[in-house]
């Protein structure tokens, strides 16, 4: 479930339980800090993009009659090789967020926080939630052959009949006697090719009779049809013979990209038309890139800000570390070409860290960060 941007918690005071700390502390820490009796480590958010590729995956097949295409049935371009290709079906982006372990800190819980059980609901918490990155995930369809092709097996063999003359002896006659003797002989690919081309001339006959009327029969228009579609459907089938078919077969992947602060665009994934997908991109022409152009900041709130926190008297705050997440415009591109928009995401480490004042009340640890331990 995606949070709500920070600065929109802390605005409206969304509260889930009180939490005033003793003391909060960067980690790591170095030999000489001064530990107390109880901690909870929580670390700043960061933002991650969990991108979702679907890719399909064309299987061309060649026809086991394409050799006889051209010759039988006018195909100028049938199949005439297996082969594989991909092509980008859909892509989809969402923002997550995940703990930043570059930002931890160790809260001092009190002593009656430490009697009211804090510390073991915190730990529930943390493990109701969960903070694992995901990690990429690849799954296939599984691939359909279309049932016709799977199953159609022309006769391999046929009749050839041979005549002769049997000479047979009777009363002491001599007599030669016209004979006629069968046998089965294997079909040639050439025969079992005609064959098959036959059928589609037959089915088309068929439908023209039917579309003609030639039967006299006066057919429902949902009878018709309905045998209008099972003849074009078996003709097509007998067509794939000889021009080859085509199945595609959906593959889906999920990989997570985590921005770094300084950089604004990124490498996702590469598909090639031959070679697939790939996490791991190497061909810039074949890469799609996460475009990301921080939205401009106001220039005299930023100076504001500094001022103050050089103003004299000026006292930092030790409490909680809160991160405020920066306003970014995301798009796609492929190599140079723009792919999709996907309009103004909130990063969080392109953001501030702010630091609240030590002891305050009336806000969750869950809310500002992920509980480590």
């Amino acid at each position: 479930m995606k949070r709500l941007p920070l600065l929109a918690i802390l605005i409206f005071g969304i509260v889930s339980i009180s939490f005033a700390q003793k003391s909060v502390t960067p980690l790591p820490v170095d030999d000489t800090y001064a530990f107390g009796q109880r901690y909870l480590v929580y670390a700043l958010p960061q933002t991650a993009f969990q991108v979702e590729v679907t890719v399909t995956k064309s299987h061309a097949f060649r026809g086991m009659y394409a050799d006889y295409a051209e010759k039988l049935l006018g195909m100028s371009q049938p199949i005439t090789a297996d082969k594989v290709s991909y092509s980008l079906k859909s892509l989809r982006i969402n923002t997550i967020e995940i703990p930043d372990t570059a930002c931890l800190y160790a809260v001092e819980l009190s002593s009656q926080q430490l009697k009211s059980g804090l510390y073991s609901e915190m730990l529930m918490k943390r493990n109701e939630a969960g903070h694992e990155q995901p990690t990429a995930d690849y799954h296939p369809d599984n691939l359909q052959i279309p049932e016709f092709v799977r199953n159609y097996s022309g006769l391999a063999y046929m009749e050839r009949s041979d005549n002769y003359v049997e000479t047979q002896i009777v009363d002491g006659v001599v007599r030669q006697i016209p004979a006629t003797r069968t046998q089965k002989v294997a079909k040639t690919d050439a025969q079992s090719a005609q064959e098959a081309a036959d059928q589609i001339g037959k089915i088309r006959e068929d439908r023209y009779a039917l579309l003609a009327g030639s039967q006299e029969v006066a057919y429902s228009a949902e009878a018709l049809a309905l045998m209008i579609d099972q003849l074009n459907q078996m003709e097509q089938n007998f067509l794939s013979l000889f021009s080859g078919f085509v199945v595609d077969e959906e593959l889906h992947y999920t990989v997570t990209v985590v921005p770094d602060s300084n950089t604004t665009r990124m490498p996702i994934f590469s598909l090639s038309p031959t070679a697939g997908f790939s996490d791991n991109p190497s061909k810039p022409g074949e890469t799609y890139y996460l475009s990301m152009q921080p939205a401009p900041e106001s220039t005299a709130a930023t100076r504001f800000d500094v001022s103050w926190r050089c103003s004299k008297g000026h006292k930092p705050d030790q409490g909680y570390r809160v991160r405020i997440p920066a306003a970014a415009h995301i798009s796609v591109e492929v190599g140079i070409a723009h792919v999709m928009d996907l309009g103004e995401r909130f990063i969080y480490q392109w953001g501030k860290i702010d630091t609240l004042p030590l002891g305050r009340q009336k806000i969750g640890l869950e809310t500002i960060g992920f509980i480590i331990y």
